[in-house]
Formats: C-alpha cells, sequence, structure tokens
C-alpha cells in the first residue's frame, strides 16, 4: 500500500501540472507598458492585447506605468509573477540602455522574449522655420558653428541616435532633453529647437505642421514613406530603430510559454491587425519567439559599445 502511494504520488503532481497548463489562462491577463497612453508603444500593445484577447478567451488589460524614460514600468514587468498573467510590452533597445546607463533592478536576464512586432527607424527631423532641412546643411552648419544645432530628443533612443548621428557627421550638436513625445513635438513644431530626434512614426505630424525629414536611419527606403531618404543613401552609416516587444519575466514555464508563442504566431498573420499598425502609421515586422531574442542579442552587441563610449552623456542627461 505503502508504494503504491509512492509511486502515485509523482503520478498525480504531474497529472496536475499538466492539467494547469491545459487551463491556462484561466484569469484575465494585464499588459505593462512602461510609457504614457498615446506613444507607440501603448498602440502596439493595445493592438496586439485586442487580437491576442480574441485568441486566448481571457480579457487582457493595458496597464500604463510610465515614468523615469520606462525603467519604472520595465522594472515592474520584471519583478512581477512569471505565471503568464503579468506581460509587458517596450521598445528594445530601451530597457538594454536603462540598464547600461543607470543602477537598474532589471538586466538582461530578467526577460523572455516572446515576439516583436514592428521595426520603426529613427529619424532626424528638422522645424518649419529652420534653413537646416538637408543632410548637407547641417553638415555645413554644424563644421562652422561648433555646437551650436540644438536637437531634441525624449529618451534613450533618441539620445543614442543623436550621438551616432553627430558622430558620423563628424560634428559638435548639443541633444535636449524633453519628457515625452509631445513636448519634442512642440519644441519642434515651434521652432524652439533646429531638429528633433524621433521615430518615423513622429513622420505625419511633422510634415503636416512644416517640418522636413532629413533622413532615417534604415537599411533601405520605407516603404510607407518612399519619397525619404535613407542616411546610408546620402553617405552617412546609420542604422537605429526601435522593435516594440512582447516580454513575460523570466521563469515562465514552459507549457504557458508554448501557449502564449503559439497564440502570438497564430494572430501575427490577421490581416485586420496588419491594417490597424498601419493605419497607426506602424511598420509592421513580426519576429516570433526565437526571432526576437536573436535580434535582440546581435542588437545588444552592437549597442553595447556604443554606450560605453557615450556613458557620459548619458548620466549627464
Amino acid at each position: 500500500m505503502k508504494l503504491a502511494v509512492l509511486f502515485s504520488a509523482p503520478f498525480l503532481m504531474a497529472a496536475s501540472g499538466t492539467a494547469l497548463a491545459q487551463e491556462y489562462p484561466t484569469k484575465n491577463i494585464q499588459i505593462i507598458v512602461p510609457y504614457s497612453a498615446g506613444g507607440g508603444g501603448d498602440t502596439v500593445a493595445r493592438i496586439i492585447a485586442d487580437r491576442l484577447s480574441d485568441e486566448l478567451g481571457r480579457q487582457i488589460n493595458v496597464v500604463n506605468r510610465e515614468g523615469a524614460g520606462g525603467e519604472i514600468g520595465i522594472a515592474e514587468i520584471a519583478r512581477s509573477q512569471a505565471d503568464g498573467y503579468t506581460l509587458g510590452v517596450f521598445g528594445y533597445p530601451d530597457n538594454f540602455v536603462l540598464e547600461n546607463t543607470r543602477d537598474t533592478s532589471f538586466d538582461s536576464d530578467s526577460f523572455e522574449y516572446l515576439a516583436a512586432f514592428d521595426d520603426m527607424p529613427m529619424g532626424i527631423f528638422s522645424s518649419p522655420g529652420s534653413d537646416l532641412d538637408t543632410l548637407d546643411a547641417v553638415r555645413s552648419y554644424g563644421e562652422e558653428n561648433p555646437g551650436a544645432i540644438v536637437i531634441g530628443e525624449s529618451g534613450a533612443l533618441g539620445l543614442l541616435n543623436i550621438l551616432a548621428f553627430s558622430e558620423e557627421l563628424g560634428i559638435d550638436t548639443t541633444p535636449i532633453r524633453y519628457s515625452g513625445g509631445g513636448e519634442l513635438m512642440n519644441a519642434l513644431l515651434g521652432n524652439h529647437i533646429d531638429l528633433a530626434s524621433t521615430s518615423s512614426m513622429s513622420h505625419d505630424p511633422i510634415t503636416d505642421a512644416g517640418g522636413t525629414p532629413i533622413g532615417f536611419a534604415a537599411a533601405e527606403r520605407m516603404e510607407m514613406f518612399p519619397d525619404v531618404p535613407t542616411f546610408k543613401e546620402q553617405g552617412v552609416d546609420l542604422e537605429m530603430g526601435v522593435s516594440r516587444v512582447m516580454v513575460a519575466p523570466a521563469g515562465l514555464p514552459d507549457d504557458v510559454r508554448d501557449i502564449l508563442t503559439a497564440a502570438l504566431d497564430e494572430i501575427s498573420t490577421n490581416e485586420a491587425m496588419i491594417e490597424n499598425f498601419r493605419s497607426a502609421s506602424i511598420p509592421y515586422r513580426y519576429l516570433n519567439a526565437d526571432e526576437a531574442s536573436d535580434m535582440v542579442e546581435r542588437s545588444n552587441s552592437v549597442l553595447s559599445p556604443v554606450i560605453e563610449e557615450n556613458l557620459e552623456q548619458f548620466n549627464g542627461d
């Protein structure tokens, strides 16, 4: 009898574990976005949440935890229970820049990457009243007036883009930080700064107000904005962008991970969802869990030395 109990206990435990995995999800899921409502990361999270909710048969709530350049929300994702009921969506490489420039409670091993949804290049835009509306004009003025060109940004990636842009052109510029994309747009469109470092998502509001895109830090011209040249075709070797990723806290059970990644793969070809990305001027590019993890690993190795070389700029920001 005792022998039967000994043999049956592991069997029951295994059966119980399988049943739990099969039941996931048994309650609502939350997606933490470390930015304010209305931005690119928030938009992506809400588009995905809508379709993923249908696929999993559970309500998915998007919760904004903005502050400290994304650090507050990203830290909350990292310390959440790894049970599949708290996920996160943020713009990579925000987490990598933060962990390498601040004393954060998270690092690269704090997350499991489940998918990536877009590939949005960074750009440099001139203000409506600026004469610096071409790359040649920026280079010439910058060479003759070191530090005179003021470029606004609203996050770590924006600053990284400014540093790389200035280095490639061989000029000194003056970065200035704004608390968010809205404040940055107001400064640029109000002609309070010369240029802005922001993503391609800002193209329409800037050009509608008379601003000019100088170029995108992309490998090739965007299908969405075919008239905007890349920096590469203008002789500047610069590629930099943001990719919104969905993550879970590290330690997610394999069975739960499999259910989530299968659901994400399933919705990845949904035409209505892809159209939602287009309508939001977000270039859709889906990477599954393995592809997203590989992308992050490769990008980390490229960004690490750039951040290290410019650590003073980040710490002084």
